[in-house]
């Protein structure tokens, strides 16, 4: 069952980053609209479609490969909980410094912060360790 959980919560995480990497390449500006934020310039473009596309892109097929595959699984694990927890990390401290954002950013947040205690609990359970 363990296995099981660490397969769907791979996949799901990395289908889910996939999707931001693939739009991030195709249409940057669609993920910065819903955060009224404009892209302005050559510069800035090339900056998101490397770190939202790229990036995403290569997290997002690296967790999928650990769900795939059992010899990448755990370091796949490590690197879903440094993705969500950085995310989860950085939008409460944004919370906390800058204020209340959008119900969009909640939206995200909320996603983010769970697949990073699941990622977590998978990692930190005594089933994983029999797994390894």
């Amino acid at each position: 069952m363990h296995r099981r959980l660490e397969i769907i919560t791979l996949g799901l995480a990395g289908l889910a980053i996939l999707a931001t990497g693939v739009t991030g390449l195709v249409d940057p500006q669609a993920l910065f609209t819903p955060l009224e934020l404009q892209i302005a310039g050559v510069s800035a473009m090339n900056e998101i479609r490397a770190a939202y596309g790229g990036m995403h892109l290569g997290i997002g097929l690296l967790l999928l490969a650990g769900a795939w595959r059992p010899e990448f699984r755990r370091t796949a694990l490590w690197v879903g909980l440094a993705f969500m927890g950085g995310l989860t990390v950085g939008r409460g401290v944004s919370l906390v410094v800058d204020g209340t954002p959008s119900a969009f950013v909640f939206q995200l947040w909320i996603p983010e912060t769970g697949a990073a205690v699941a990622i977590a609990t998978l990692l930190f359970t005594r089933g994983h360790a029999r797994n390894s």
